[in-house]
């Protein structure tokens, strides 16, 4: 990972289980929770060195936070979009390629993103408030 930029497809295809959140359905974050979790906020995992930091911007904008905004050589960027529907949020990053997840954990996390089938795909993220960079 180049400046501990790791993109969301990556992580979110390949990132090992880290002590959090499972993929039961009575852990499974939805309506206006999933919501309110995800719109405005920013998702922070990490995986050894590895940093992903995704903004969601209004208007289902999705910003990698990268090395900052004004890093001359790794700002924040636009990414792709995002959305919510049917208690599943969508990533669809730029090229074209989507990826939906449902999201498990309770309080202040750390939350689990699982595809439909209940398979766990990324463990320990957690959400903070507006678009900022991540510990």
């Amino acid at each position: 990972m180049k400046s501990s930029r790791l993109t969301a497809v990556v992580l979110l295809a390949g990132l090992p289980a880290l002590a959090a959140a499972d993929c039961s359905p009575t852990t499974r974050v939805t309506g206006t929770n999933l919501t309110n979790l995800i719109t405005g906020n920013t998702v922070c995992a990490t995986r050894g060195s590895d940093v992903w930091q995704e903004q969601h911007r209004a208007g289902g904008q999705l910003w990698d936070y990268k090395m900052g905004p004004g890093h001359p050589i790794d700002p924040t960027k636009q990414v792709g979009t995002w959305s919510i529907a049917r208690n599943f949020v969508t990533y669809c990053y730029t090229g074209g390629i989507c990826y939906s997840y449902s999201v498990h954990g309770t309080g202040a996390g750390p939350y689990s993103f699982c595809y439909a089938n209940g398979t766990e795909v990324v463990s320990g993220a957690t959400f903070k408030p507006g678009n900022a960079s991540c510990p």
